[in-house]
């Protein structure tokens, strides 16, 4: 009797082993995703260069256990805009596509780039990596575009032009038109890295794709002509993000009860004579005006930008 209930707990055994073996993948995930459905997740205390703007497209959460497609948008957004480096979130278990929801958006760049556009500059990525597990645990790191010198250097840039052109009196579209000129005065467009880029052959051996470029080195492309701007309009505390399309970037600007389009290398043209020209026909106008002036080169995802529809 011994021997046969011996010989049958061998059995029971090796079959509840070659299960376990069989699905373990499966076994580990349940357990994990389990185990995480409770864990509490916060922010650093620590905001660097946090703007608290509501935006349709994108907004602020304190929920890290994403439910489905938005909230994943919603967490990216959140942890640029707090300037963090290092974070994990996780899947909630109802959430079946999650993991296959993250590693599309994880690799779609212009959703990316368009969550970027949302953020301060300073905390804006040059390069971001996803690590998903299969059990719903997903880590983010941002490698930033701007380092600690870079933001020094703005910030002494923008303080010497507030002393010297910004006075108390001066209503906030005078000191938008001020900073306007003034980068615009200071600076040129990058030609010759714009057909580097077109061509496939940029190097990156410039600024002129930050704010340091037309603040600090006089150079500049679409990019660090709408990330100066971004810069000193969330120093104003007005509500702003950059708004672009694949080839083009500028400024969209919450002022006066409406959303205004706000491009300054269309307002720097490029001469045929070198000579420095300072325009004002894209400074701060309506999206049906702006249209009226260029349609082609600036076309934009509704979707994403919902507020230049009003």
């Amino acid at each position: 009797m011994r021997k046969i209930w011996g010989f049958f707990t061998t059995i029971i055994f090796c079959a509840l082993f070659i299960l376990a073996f069989t699905y373990r993948e499966d076994i580990v995930n349940y357990v994990m995703s389990s185990a995480i459905q409770n864990k509490e997740v916060t922010l650093p205390n620590e905001e660097n260069n946090f703007n608290n703007f509501e935006f349709s497209f994108v907004h602020e959460t304190n929920d890290f256990h994403v439910k489905n497609r938005q909230d994943i948008l919603n967490v990216i957004y959140t942890i640029l805009n707090h300037g963090v480096t290092d974070f994990t979130f996780y899947c909630d278990k109802n959430y079946k596509n999650c993991t296959d929801d993250l590693s599309e958006i994880s690799q779609d760049q212009v959703l990316l780039s368009t969550i970027n556009n949302f953020v301060s500059p300073y905390n804006s990525y040059e390069k971001v990596y996803f690590k998903i597990a299969s059990y719903g645990e997903v880590n983010m790191t941002i490698d930033k575009l701007y380092s600690n010198e870079d933001i020094k250097k703005i910030e002494n840039k923008i303080a010497e032009f507030e002393t010297i052109n910004i006075k108390d009196n001066m209503s906030v579209r005078d000191k938008i038109k001020a900073f306007h000129d003034y980068l615009i005065n200071n600076s040129v467009y990058d030609k010759e890295r714009a057909k580097a880029i077109e061509s496939g052959n940029d190097t990156k051996g410039s600024n002129s794709h930050k704010a340091t470029g037309p603040l600090i080195y006089g150079m500049a492309l679409c990019s660090g002509y709408s990330d100066a701007m971004k810069i000193y309009l969330d120093k104003l505390g007005i509500p702003n993000y950059k708004i672009s399309n694949s080839n083009h970037i500028w400024n969209l600007v919450h002022l006066g009860g409406e959303w205004l389009h706000l491009d300054l290398t269309w307002d720097d043209p490029v001469t045929t004579d070198g000579s420095n020209i300072l325009l004002d026909r894209f400074f701060l106008i309506t999206t049906s005006e702006l249209h009226k002036l260029d349609k082609t080169g600036h076309e934009f995802n509704m979707e994403f930008y919902p507020e230049a529809n009003s």
